[in-house]
């Protein structure tokens, strides 16, 4: 029949318009995500990586700028500092101090942007300025001291800690809290 429709060859190309438009839909979703994680990647700040890690709550090991290794999970993140929660107590870690995160163990850290700022708007200085009522031991990294400085936190500052050094006799030593890259709560007892 001349004339006749063919509805078969009609059927045959809309299915293959719309498995085309599929494809094609599937393509540009992957380029926006692909595009979406290339602009997280560019925004992200150690800050904001460090906020990552703590709300998924894994064991990471940071190495600091001194070569020090400290494997934990991360607790507090503010605007110039981490908390490291060590099995002996925290250790509080300059930003600027941190020369690598990984998973604990070599493990991989992945799904992380870092593509935010510091979750608290505290520092480090007042980080500490909490913690010194409470006379901790500690373990200090200091630039320019080839070893760790070891007492008793009796004072934290604006700008300044009030260290009663291990000795005999004691003797009180007073750092410039911006020449501390690390501060670490020993276990007492």
């Amino acid at each position: 029949m001349a004339g006749a429709f063919d509805r078969g060859g009609l059927d045959g190309d809309l299915a293959r318009l719309v498995a085309d438009s599929r494809a094609d839909d599937a393509i540009r979703a992957r380029q926006r995500e692909r595009n979406l994680r290339a602009a997280a990647a560019t925004d992200a700040t150690l800050a904001g990586l460090m906020l990552d890690l703590a709300e998924r709550g894994e064991p990471v090991t940071v190495r600091t700028v001194s070569g020090r290794v400290l494997t934990g999970r991360i607790g507090v993140v503010a605007q110039d500092a981490v908390v490291v929660e060590l099995g002996s107590g925290p250790s509080f870690v300059r930003l600027a101090a941190v020369s690598s995160v990984r998973g604990a163990g070599g493990g991989r850290v992945g799904g992380v942007s870092g593509d935010r700022a510091g979750a608290r708007a505290a520092t480090l200085a007042a980080l500490l300025a909490d913690l010194a009522p409470d006379r901790p031991r500690i373990a200090l990294a200091v630039l320019g001291e080839p070893g760790l400085v070891r007492g008793e936190l009796h004072g934290a500052g604006a700008d300044v800690l009030t260290v009663v050094l291990d000795g005999d006799p004691p003797v009180t030593v007073h750092v410039a809290t911006a020449q501390v890259s690390e501060l670490t709560v020993l276990a007492s007892g």
